[in-house]
């Protein structure tokens, strides 16, 4: 089977080099031609949190721009997608570029993305049941344009809200269990959006803070007054979870403090974005949950705050 990937940072990376080492071909769609390029001659190079390092070629890398052209020529149409730009990428030029592409009846575009609100966008190109939603704990780090590191191995989950086509679900299966050929530990689940507002919670704590602070993950835990504050977005998420129908584990506040220690080394996507003066995601994220808030009139100041300032921090924001 063919695998296109669309997003060459550092987690869609991470997936290309483990299914091209399980012999699984696949065609790597790029932001740049530049990138194209030096994977395409140099390869890409994985390094491990041991300290080993993997360089994979030969690499087939085209520019994203140029994909209509290329699957049309190639004579081979898109059978399953894996979408792994950021929320900020998703652009209405670039959707509707995707949901123009050559492809199979029964094709699949499973959607990497952090926060919410992109299916219902990405729904107006491309059938419903050909969505899949994917929620994934994997860490990388891009350091280079074809050099990641792996900073952490977690799980990957699976789901779609439409279930009435049982070739399409048959897919499903097929990609999961690529997934697990290629060394990822990966599920079907049947409450994929659970899965993903636990995430999004979690990321609703950590990245906010992380990026005004400047601080890697475990650095949240230094001092009582970090923790106060995340517990303070943390209380007011579960509000808005809970005036939405939207279930809360019992134990979703120590998933929070475990997800610090455990990457207790790694820089938060949001933190980089600001590193790197670019946009982040905070609209998927905190825009969203202020959204549900404004819905149910909930008062949340810290998560308004937050979102404020990393709004301000923006080098693109139009209103600075």
């Amino acid at each position: 089977m063919l695998i296109d990937i669309v997003g060459a940072g550092a987690v869609g990376l991470l997936y290309t080099s483990r299914f091209i080492r399980a012999g699984i071909h696949v065609r790597l769609w790029t932001r740049t031609e530049k990138q194209a390029d030096i994977l395409r001659t140099e390869g890409l190079v994985v390094t491990e949190r041991d300290g080993s390092v993997t360089k994979i070629r030969p690499i087939e890398a085209y520019p994203f721009q140029a994909a209509d052209h290329i699957i049309q020529d190639s004579g081979k149409q898109i059978e399953v997608l894996g979408l792994f730009v950021k929320q900020t990428h998703l652009t209405n030029p670039f959707i509707e570029r995707l949901g123009a592409l050559p492809r199979a009846t029964d094709s699949l575009f499973v959607c990497f993305q952090n926060g919410i609100g992109h299916i219902e966008r990405l729904e107006s190109v491309i059938a419903g049941e050909q969505l899949v939603k994917a929620v994934t704990t994997e860490a990388a780090t891009r350091v280079a344009a074809n050099h990641i590191l792996h900073a952490g191995s977690g799980m990957t989950w699976l789901g779609q809200d439409v279930r009435n086509c049982e070739r399409l679900q048959n897919n499903i299966k097929v990609v999961n269990n690529l997934l697990n050929q290629a060394g990822f530990q990966a599920n079907l689940s049947n409450n994929i959006d659970n899965m993903i507002y636990h995430k999004l919670l979690i990321n609703a704590v950590i990245n906010p803070i992380t990026a005004i602070l400047r601080v890697p993950n475990g650095e949240l835990l230094l001092t009582e007054r970090r923790i106060r504050l995340m517990r303070e977005v943390y209380e007011e998420v579960t509000s808005i979870y809970r005036e939405a129908g939207i279930p809360v584990a019992d134990d979703a506040w120590d998933n929070v403090l475990l997800v610090c220690r455990s990457t207790a080394h790694n820089t938060s996507s949001m933190l980089a974005d600001v590193l790197q003066d670019r946009s982040t995601e905070i609209d998927s994220i905190t825009g969203e949950l202020l959204r549900k808030a404004d819905a149910y009139a909930l008062n949340v100041p810290v998560q308004r705050a937050l979102y404020q300032f990393i709004q301000a921090l923006d080098p693109m924001n139009p209103l600075l």
